[in-house]
């Protein structure tokens, strides 16, 4: 399956960052550099060594640079706790207006890419692999290391059920958010299916009982990068989100079949706590929203249109 930030287009061109780019690679000429997506970042390849990740037009400004200094400080804590390649920043341009990464490409291709042209045993045994790397990723281990390392979050986990609660009360405001903008495009029908995905979550405490973990938050098959030789998990990317949040949402693998789901969901240490799939679904149902609020208010047309097809979708996936 596509992502909507696979076809949309860069909003800076090679042109405008080069001289910037240059500061940190002197020899780097125009042509060797290639436009990959565009996401929160405008990501570029640059001669088949290195990416180049520029901040989005909304985030050239100091909440960009201060994103990108966190990621830097998430990546390095991360770096030798996990048993995967993830990429390491060698530079970061310290600019509220032009904020920038350039890490080493790790080799492979995002499995959005190549799945289809995988086995079905192949599938299977990648599935395998991401339930290894999520239940390290999850681990209790990693979880008090974060915290050592990052002391700030502290205060948010004095226990896990005021993170609980406190969580609760941030998707009631996402529902206030979503009745306010992205109902307006929707039909009666749609609107009646997306309220009762909220309500349901929401209503139901078996849903704010589980232990908050460090989670990517983003982990998506464009995330996770394949070595097309061995077939086998080579890394993951794009840690921008990576945060303290119900681990569930790194296990949205619905669009991928039910054997590589149930692949992933086989080895995943943490699979039996309580009301997992009732959360994974709910995840997975309002992946929608995002797209129809950051649409509307930072008028991109293109990302309501994907709000409308990803409604569309997960109505068919759960209806």
């Amino acid at each position: 399956m596509a992502f909507y930030e696979e076809m949309n287009p860069a909003d800076i061109t090679v042109e405008e960052i080069l001289p910037f780019v240059k500061k940190f690679l002197p020899n780097i000429q125009t042509k060797s550099i290639h436009f990959f997506y565009h996401g929160t970042y405008n990501v570029f390849e640059i001669n088949q060594k290195y990416i180049l990740r520029v901040a989005d037009r909304e985030f050239r400004n100091t909440k960009g640079l201060e994103m990108l200094r966190r990621e830097f400080k998430i990546l390095s804590f991360l770096q030798k706790r996990l048993p995967l390649l993830i990429p390491e920043i060698l530079y970061l341009y310290d600019s509220e207006e032009m904020p920038f990464s350039i890490h080493k490409k790790i080799p492979g291709k995002s499995l959005v890419f190549i799945s289809d042209h995988l086995s079905s045993n192949h599938k299977k045994k990648i599935g395998a692999e991401i339930g290894k790397f999520l239940s390290g990723l999850h681990s209790d281990v990693l979880m008090k290391d974060f915290l050592i390392s990052f002391p700030d979050q502290e205060e948010l986990m004095s226990s896990s059920s005021d993170f609980n609660q406190s969580y609760k009360l941030r998707w009631k405001t996402r529902y206030e958010e979503a009745k306010k903008i992205a109902y307006q495009y929707l039909d009666q029908e749609q609107q009646e299916w997306l309220t009762k995905i909220f309500e349901d979550y929401l209503n139901n405490e078996n849903n704010f009982s589980f232990s908050p973990r460090v989670s990517h938050c983003d982990f998506d098959t464009s995330n996770i990068l394949i070595d097309p030789k061995t077939k086998r998990l080579a890394g993951a990317i794009d840690f921008e989100d990576c945060k303290i949040w119900d681990p569930a949402c790194d296990l949205l693998f619905f669009d991928d079949g039910p054997e590589f789901l149930n692949a992933v969901l086989d080895n995943y240490k943490y699979s039996k706590q309580k009301s997992l799939e009732g959360r994974m679904k709910f995840y997975y149902s309002r992946t929608c929203v995002p797209y129809f609020v950051w649409g509307t208010t930072h008028n991109r047309p293109g990302m309501i249109d994907e709000g409308m097809r990803r409604i569309r979708k997960n109505m068919k996936m759960f209806p």
